[in-house]
């Protein structure tokens, strides 16, 4: 592993405290919108939305290696809580990408100063990974555009103070129609639906929106017309490797959680960990956790040392989130009726997992970014 600086202990040191202090988060359990609010006013109020926001903006101005030390710290003490806050620090990314100027510094001042979330609009029922297939449109009006389409799961949807909406704006165009705008949920046209009762989701919100003939001012456009595609495609691949942080973090919480428990259960007169059905799999799991943790810091690395970096954040990204998935299972089947409970850690983390393969791009597209580089 790599050795941490003063500045990163201290910001983990931080992290473990603020986490020790809202363990009633996960005992109180999740799934309201309430829920979700407190949960993310809890963050916000500690800067953990804005970490990569300059200081200049009121933001923790980290690098990035240090903001996925953070994450995967919270990510350990509260499993599948950050969901929201990590999605505002993606759009944050995006607007800091896409804006220049006094546009850029008043959005991301309150974002980071105010405390606000935002919610990421791409997700359609016809267009996931196949983002030249989107259908909500934008047409260009005098001084502004129209856009209309649904986007169908949003996380932060109900909470959000900023919406970045993906539109096409030249059929036929494909990637290069693309637009991205940055829009307030509160433009006439607009609307949120009903979050979704969704398990692997429970510490946050998420949900639909609709635009109808939405208007948006000329100086809602991040980037140039038709480079949403590129702006897309630069914040996913920051993106990944702070997930990949958040995954390391749930794992690791996982295999301390059946580790223990295989050196206290006793069968058959010796404990679980004698047994090369738990011992073996177990030492697997630890190599694929380290390796997991190498592969997600040195994708964040290279990211601080403006090298190439989209092979290995996308690298970064499969293999922890399998691992998560592959551990959490384990997890389960190793503590059997103990994990069936709703409100245990290990449960909980297994449907977590099942969303984080997703976020930022399923597995096969993580394999079709590798593969694109070979």
């Amino acid at each position: 592993m790599f050795a941490m600086n003063d500045e990163q202990q201290a910001l983990v040191q931080t992290a473990t405290r603020f986490a020790e202090d809202r363990k009633d988060i996960l005992s109180a359990g999740g799934g309201t919108l309430e829920k979700a609010k407190d949960i993310y006013r809890a963050y916000a109020g500690a800067g953990y939305h804005a970490l990569l926001i300059p200081k200049e903006f009121h933001g923790q101005g980290l690098d990035y290696v240090s903001a996925g030390l953070v994450y995967e710290e919270l990510s350990y003490r509260l499993p599948g809580t950050l969901h929201g806050p990590v999605t505002t620090a993606h759009c944050a990314e995006m607007i800091r990408i896409g804006l220049e100027g006094d546009r850029q510094a008043s959005h991301l001042t309150a974002i980071a100063r105010d405390g606000l979330a935002a919610g990421f609009c791409l997700t359609e029922e016809g267009a996931g990974s196949d983002i030249a297939s989107i259908a909500t449109t934008v047409r260009k009006t005098d001084g502004g555009y129209l856009i209309s389409g649904k986007k169908s799961i949003v996380i932060n949807h109900a909470l959000a103070s900023y919406l970045i909406v993906f539109a096409a704006g030249s059929p036929g165009k494909g990637r290069g129609g693309l637009n991205a705008f940055l829009l307030s949920p509160d433009l006439p046209g607009v609307s949120i639906g009903k979050p979704y009762a969704s398990p692997e989701c429970s510490f946050s919100v998420m949900g639909p929106v609709s635009f109808d003939d939405v208007p948006a001012p000329e100086s809602s456009l991040l980037g140039e017309e038709g480079s949403g595609y590129f702006l897309l495609m630069e914040t996913l691949d920051r993106g990944r490797p702070l997930v990949a942080a958040c995954c390391v973090g749930s794992a690791r919480k996982v295999f301390d959680i059946v580790l223990r428990h295989a050196k206290d259960r006793s069968q058959f007169g010796k404990d679980l960990f004698s047994f090369q059905g738990v011992s073996f799999p177990l030492a697997e799991y630890a190599t694929r956790l380290q390796a997991s943790r190498l592969l997600a810091f040195d994708a964040l690395r290279r990211i601080d040392a403006k090298s190439s970096f989209s092979l290995e954040a996308s690298m970064a990204k499969l293999h922890a989130s399998d691992t998560l998935l592959d551990l959490a299972s384990f997890g389960m089947e190793t503590l059997g009726y103990r994990a069936a409970s709703e409100s245990h850690e290990i449960r909980r983390i297994h449907r977590e997992a099942l969303l984080m393969k997703s976020i930022d791009g399923t597995a096969n597209v993580q394999k079709m970014v590798i593969a694109s580089q070979l």
